[in-house]
């Protein structure tokens, strides 16, 4: 005999929400489903669901036992079900994010024609009467209780353990690395809006230590595995780590690799440490055996995060003085060109060359502006000093306002309802995608003679230049490693000659 399905009204299904309330702490599912006779799937849906059926009961009539179903009623479902969840435990939900995580469900059922549009995302949003509200900043979420709680209690405790040079910070953060100030550097006055270019992005993430003596490399995750102007380039030997997602996000995958091969270089000279994150989901809490992690409380970041402090600011200041003066002298080496804008010179920075600007200006960044930082944060056992070269910021906001520096103060980094399993298979995923960006043209392999004339053109300016202390003689070691180069060429094109 075929089982009959039993459709529950919102009322029965709050009924069932309340008696469920009333039994003992630890009660287990098959136990509710003995005591009220429903099945266990059916007490598990309707208690992953209890906030929207509460939010349901305010605005419809109980009785009704259907409502109406989409195009796909399993990704409504399960987007309801991710909804409930994420919203439970206080995360923000935008339009966009619903619309990326239920075509990630859709293909997770086996749906890999479904497409989220507006309208779907729309009539979504009236079957559940799920209602979309901005936050109006974070001061009104600021946990203050809880980071002068550490900064009184934890942070004692970790600063009797562990030495200044052992405890470190690491943090990520968004940027637009092709963006330009709006029109100020152009001829003729174009706007930065029209620009899909100038709004790419990667993501960086930094480490210090408290004394300032330690800037780990930076890792930086773009959105291609192998941007065309990585051909001819070693990837060991960037100034940064570089790893990628579509996303261009920090993912629990990609931070746990870093952390494991951290870990291993602290091994080899039998050093531990101390790292201090946020406890957002790309940063699991893993075992290491040379590295402690102390996770700072939620929604305190803007007040005991040292990176936060402006120490990443500083990074960004410095980068955009770079990328304002890049743009700058090529204007003024093209002025005949009608080719010669901002943003005309802005579209053609590749990875490569943001890779450049960001670990030059992240070398700038001085210990005593890391200490401060720091000390901002409660660590009061550092001395605060003056920053150095602060004039560099006058630098940047002569050419453009603030908004310019501040333009990706707030770019999303990470998922923030990342789980382990979706990282899993983003990972696979992503290997399947193309392993080269269309928009990058590769740069022409650099000649031997080309290298040599370089070579010998720095060497003559620092010869004509009067003051002291040029680092000519850092350039000899360049000079041994072409010869020897021009030496392995020649007798490499010998021996061919020979056997031909």
């Amino acid at each position: 005999m075929s089982r009959v399905r039993k459709d529950l009204s919102l009322a029965q299904k709050l009924e069932i929400i309340d008696k469920i309330k009333l039994q003992p702490p630890g009660c287990s599912t098959r136990c509710l489903s003995e005591i009220l006779g429903i099945p266990k799937s059916t007490i598990a849906r309707i208690q992953l669901q209890e906030q929207i059926l509460r939010e349901q009961a305010l605005s419809q009539v109980t009785t009704r036992k259907r409502k109406r179903e989409g195009k796909d009623s399993d990704v409504d479902e399960a987007l309801t079900q991710w909804f409930t969840l994420a919203t439970s435990r206080g995360v923000q939900v935008s339009g966009s994010i619903l619309k990326v995580k239920s075509e990630d469900l859709a293909r997770k059922v086996g749906n890999d024609e479904f497409k989220a549009t507006e309208g779907w995302l729309s009539r979504w949003k009236v079957r559940h009467d799920i209602k979309f509200k901005r936050a109006h900043g974070e001061k009104a979420s600021i946990n203050s209780d809880g980071a002068d709680e550490w900064k009184l209690t934890k942070l004692p405790q970790i600063l009797a353990k562990c030495s200044l040079e052992d405890v470190y910070n690491a943090d990520e953060t968004g940027l637009y690395y092709r963006a330009t100030p709006d029109g100020s550097l152009c001829f003729k006055h174009e706007l930065i809006a029209g620009s899909k270019k100038a709004m790419e992005r990667i993501t960086l993430l930094c480490c210090v230590n408290v004394s300032g003596t330690d800037k780990k490399k930076l890792l930086m995750i773009g959105k291609s595995k192998k941007p065309r102007c990585f051909q001819q380039i070693s990837l060991q030997k960037l100034p940064v780590e570089y790893h990628s997602n579509k996303n261009v996000w920090m993912t629990s995958a990609i931070f746990i690799e870093w952390l494991q091969r951290w870990d291993t270089e602290l091994d080899k000279t039998k050093k531990a440490i101390c790292l201090i994150l946020d406890n957002c989901t790309a940063h699991p809490n893993v075992s290491l055996k040379n590295i402690k992690f102390e996770f700072l409380p939620p929604n305190s970041t803007s007040l005991i995060q040292p990176l936060d402090m402006g120490a990443i600011q500083n990074l960004k200041v410095k980068y955009r003085a770079t990328l304002v003066n890049y743009i700058l002298e090529k204007i003024e080496d093209n002025l005949l060109e009608s080719q010669s804008t901002a943003i005309d010179i802005s579209k053609k920075i590749n990875i490569l060359q943001a890779i450049q600007f960001i670990s030059d200006s992240w070398r700038d960044v001085s210990s005593q502006t890391i200490k401060n930082c720091f000390r901002k944060c409660g660590y009061h056992t550092i001395d605060q000093q003056l920053e150095p070269n602060s004039e560099e910021y006058d630098i940047v906001r002569a050419l453009n306002n603030v908004e310019f520096e501040h333009l990706d103060s707030n770019v999303q980094c990470y998922d923030q309802n990342e789980n382990v399993d979706d990282a899993i298979i983003q990972s696979i995923q992503d290997k399947h995608d193309s392993d080269e960006d269309t928009d990058e043209e590769p740069d022409p392999p650099i000649r031997l003679q080309e290298a040599k004339k370089c070579l010998e053109t720095l060497r003559l300016f620092f010869l004509q230049q009067e003051n002291e202390g040029s680092p000519i003689n850092a350039l000899d070691a360049c000079s041994d490693y072409i010869r020897q180069q021009s030496i392995i060429r020649k007798k490499q094109s010998n021996i061919h000659s020979f056997f031909k």
